[in-house]
């Protein structure tokens, strides 16, 4: 039996992904090619490093962890070895974009960016104030929602779990949530679409409120197919988007970065050690 919601959210996934790629190459072509060219080679080698990390994962997905095979998904196949290896490849093309496009859109909307390739990465530093005390809030919201309207994890969600309790599934784990998944979706969800979002809107309170919310929403909508009632995952990460949003409007994507690798690593540990300990 079909999911239609899951099948609509996956259509605007797939939409709103092919129009931030449009947009992203719209703008690199009409002015970040030329204002940003001294960025160049330093967006190059993060688009590598990010090629590589998708790489890495596309073969540990293939030959290092296990996963189970639950409905149509075995992400243990070629089919999904040569899907991530594709993607991976591309992502050095569109994280160029993303980055270049995204800190020239933060220059001109007055935005903070990227301290590592705006005039301010020689001075300053991480404020772990703004980093650090966000995240218990983040923390104890998720489990007060999950506890009100428990989630039932979908079959690809339970397919997407590695077996097993060796070295390699936390290697597994931890790569993905605390490394991969934070770099690109902060570079994409908040350096480029804010920064998008801000040259729209302008900078106004409204305007800044009302960029918060559609990026997060974007962010949250990215999250579908993880529960069977995607609404209670898109409610839950709203929020949370919401914070590495003003985040990046505070300090800067790197600010983000290490916020969302901070939540996701602090999440999954604090989730096992509470099932262990009520028994559900």
């Amino acid at each position: 039996m079909f999911d239609f919601s899951f099948i609509i959210l996956l259509f605007i996934n797939g939409l709103i992904a092919i129009l931030l790629f449009v947009f992203s190459l719209v703008y690199f072509f009409s002015e970040a090619r030329r204002e940003t060219r001294g960025i160049g080679r330093i967006t190059l080698l993060i688009s590598f490093l990010i090629c590589l990390m998708g790489i890495a994962n596309a073969f540990m997905m293939r030959f290092a962890v296990e996963f189970p095979k639950i409905g149509g998904f075995d992400l243990n196949s070629t089919y999904y070895f040569i899907s991530n290896l594709i993607t991976a490849v591309i992502s050095l093309f569109t994280y160029i974009l993303y980055l270049r496009a995204g800190q020239q859109l933060s220059y001109t909307s007055e935005m903070p960016g990227s301290m590592l390739l705006g005039k301010q990465r020689t001075s300053g530093g991480l404020s772990w104030k703004t980093l650090l005390i966000p995240i218990p809030f983040l923390i104890i919201w998720t489990f007060l929602w999950f506890g009100l309207v428990p989630p039932e994890p979908t079959e690809l969600a339970l397919a997407s779990s590695p077996e097993g309790e060796k070295l390699m599934v936390y290697i597994y784990t931890f790569f993905t949530a605390s490394i991969l998944a934070p770099v690109t979706e902060e570079i994409l969800y908040r350096h480029f679409v804010m920064a998008l979002l801000a040259r729209w809107f302008g900078s106004s309170k409204t305007a800044l409120v009302l960029n918060l919310f559609i990026s997060s929403l974007i962010f949250a909508i990215a999250h579908a197919g993880v529960v069977t009632s995607d609404w209670i995952k898109v409610v839950q990460i709203l929020p949370v988007g919401m914070v590495f949003g003003w985040i990046n409007l505070k300090k800067g994507v790197e600010h983000s970065i290490i916020s969302h690798s901070l939540f996701n690593t602090l999440i999954i540990p604090i989730s096992i050690l509470m099932e262990y300990v009520t028994g559900i």
